[in-house]
């Protein structure tokens, strides 16, 4: 119980020393502004995030309604699930959601690729990662 009680005491210290080294709160909010501008947004584009969003619930659906719903009878399901069951349905759903998914991973690369604009008070950053 001392060594826990040594423990959050030392938390505390620490926590609150940690604040003086904040410095000057214009400095601070001027040097949170400039690491802002110099951050890249990471927006997807609507054209990939859409259809991607589409194509992924559909896809789980048509997956989910394949595997799970069952010709059979409505009590019990028997040992034969793989004949019950419509698995092309659910499989060609798995791959719909895959293709949707394939959509969504491209958009979000475009996005982490494209160059950003950021217009500040007296200025315009342009950022664009260049890799060979």
């Amino acid at each position: 119980m001392k060594l826990w009680r040594v423990f959050v005491v030392s938390l505390a210290i620490l926590g609150v020393s940690t604040m003086a080294y904040a410095g000057d709160l214009q400095q601070s909010a001027e040097k949170a502004a400039q690491e802002q501008a110099r951050a890249k947004p990471t927006h997807m584009d609507k054209a990939f995030l859409v259809p991607g969003l589409a194509l992924f619930g559909v896809g789980m659906s048509m997956a989910l309604y394949g595997f799970l719903h069952t010709s059979g009878s409505n009590d019990f399901v028997s040992g034969q699930v793989t004949k019950e069951s419509n698995t092309a349905l659910g499989a060609a759903g798995l791959a719909v959601a895959a293709g949707g998914g394939a959509v969504l991973f491209i958009g979000s690369e475009r996005a982490r690729t494209s160059a950003a604009v950021t217009v500040g008070a007296g200025r315009v950053t342009v950022v664009k990662r260049l890799t060979w």
